[in-house]
């Protein structure tokens, strides 16, 4: 697994095709429409009140066919037709994210094509909930006394409920030990997969053909449990970070959001995924229930 850095200015040229080809890899198809979500990327003070404080989400969208091969050319179209330069766009603080399984054509239609199942892995972040101030302030403190920690701050906020919530997010050095850390522990599992480095972390992506959308779900929450991934990636309508473009949220410090592993050519099955990774995905009463229907009518 290798990984090139870009000096300067130079990131834009350098991961111009990563958009693109990222989009490719995932199996869409030329008639595919694509929905593009843009959400202020900047820490706002209100920021833990609303998701996009000072700049308001804008959804895009684009056939594959006719979506440029350089990030820096890419224009897509809002609802109401408006054509919007999204590098420039990214540049200003917005975030630039797509969804990733497929929709049959418009944005609120069903979906039709599970193109990748995928984590988010997130090593900024420590976080925890409890009832009591007590028992809160002995997670703050078990944290402070790691000798391995570099925490670059600790927020403790309380909720409706009564329960303390803290947030520690680490130094920029200990995110870089972590990941290769986390690449290092799980190299053969993750050996085939797409690989995206974010500012603090990796997502990851196992390429899907012919998946089963009653699946899907059950599959995300037992990736997420074997690799202590984010345990909200579990949703069909899922977006992600887009590689090719920045993440703003520091913006004196732009990071290139870039793949650093492309994977294999052949696609995953679903089944092969769980074989793979031992993986134990909760069947659902409904899928449950179309078992049974299937093995009747075989045996009738």
């Amino acid at each position: 697994m290798t990984q090139r850095r870009a000096k300067g200015s130079a990131p834009v040229q350098l991961y111009s095709g990563h958009a693109y080809r990222f989009l490719e890899k995932l199996g869409c198809k030329p008639n595919d429409q694509l929905h593009f979500l843009l959400v202020s990327d900047s820490k706002g003070k209100n920021r833990g009140h609303s998701f996009a404080t000072e700049l308001p989400a804008i959804t895009l969208r684009k056939p594959f066919r006719s979506l440029e091969k350089l990030a820096p050319r890419i224009k897509l179209f809002s609802r109401r037709n408006k054509l919007v330069n999204v590098l420039w766009l990214n540049k200003k603080g917005y975030a630039v994210f797509v969804e990733i399984n497929g929709r049959e054509s418009e944005k609120d239609s069903p979906f039709n094509a599970i193109r990748a199942q995928f984590i988010d892995v997130d090593l900024n972040k420590i976080s925890a909930r409890c009832k009591t101030k007590e028992q809160i302030q002995q997670k703050i403190d078990a944290i402070l006394s790691d000798p391995s920690e570099q925490l670059q701050s600790i927020t403790l906020t309380q909720n409706k409920n009564g329960q303390y919530q803290l947030l520690a997010q680490r130094t920029r050095q200990r995110v870089a030990e972590l990941k290769k850390q986390f690449l290092n522990k799980h190299g053969e599992q993750i050996k085939d997969t797409m690989i995206v480095e974010t500012k603090n972390g990796y997502h990851i992506y196992w390429i899907m053909q012919d998946g089963n959308i009653n699946k899907f779900v059950p599959i995300q929450k037992a990736l997420a449990q074997t690799f202590d991934s984010d345990p909200m990636i579990t949703n069909l309508s899922r977006v992600m970070r887009i590689p090719g473009f920045y993440h703003m949220k520091n913006p004196e410090s732009p990071y290139m959001v870039k793949v650093i592993q492309w994977g294999r050519e052949k696609p995953f099955t679903q089944e092969e995924l769980i074989k793979r990774l031992e993986l134990k995905p909760a069947v659902t009463s409904k899928l449950k229930q179309k078992s049974r229907k299937l093995h009747a009518r075989k045996t009738s």
